[in-house]
């Protein structure tokens, strides 16, 4: 069911998202749009992240043991995401742990209301937030880029 019907929104969304980092270099990951606001190293570690939270909330998956969530809650930027080798792995392995769980998921889940610290949500309506997230944070990456942004 998800391979056939989901997947290829998955893939589109990413396939956006990993334009924006295209080409990515190491001294672009402390830009941000504004002063106060969230750098391009910040925000991709966040993606990831929030794919790990997710696995765990919705999708039935733990997080890997050697993961820690720093980026989710009432956080602040404090230019620690610096290692441009570091973020992109952490990049494709929260993707591949993503995509894993989605395969794995029960198709009886797919409709089964979660409740989790953002709401109740089914696993079908959660892909479709995260995808949201993935493609809203990739923009700013992406406008930042775009713009040279701030340090």
């Amino acid at each position: 069911m998800f391979e056939q019907e989901l997947l290829p929104s998955l893939q589109t969304a990413r396939s956006r998202y990993m334009d924006a980092l295209a080409n990515l270099q190491a001294d672009e990951l402390p830009l941000k749009l504004a002063p106060g606001s969230n750098s391009i190293g910040f925000l991709i570690r966040h993606i990831a992240e929030v794919e790990y939270r997710f696995c765990l909330m919705f999708f039935q998956r733990p997080l890997p043991s050697d993961v820690s969530l720093s980026t989710i809650g009432p956080v602040k930027d404090e230019g620690n995401f610096t290692d441009l080798a570091a973020l992109l792995a952490i990049c494709e392995a929260s993707y591949r742990h993503l995509v894993d769980s989605l395969a794995t998921l029960p198709p009886e889940a797919w409709d089964v209301p979660c409740e989790a610290p953002i709401g109740i949500l089914t696993p079908r309506q959660a892909l479709g937030r995260l995808i949201y997230h993935m493609g809203y944070h990739g923009g700013q990456i992406g406008l930042i880029r775009k713009y040279g942004g701030t340090k």
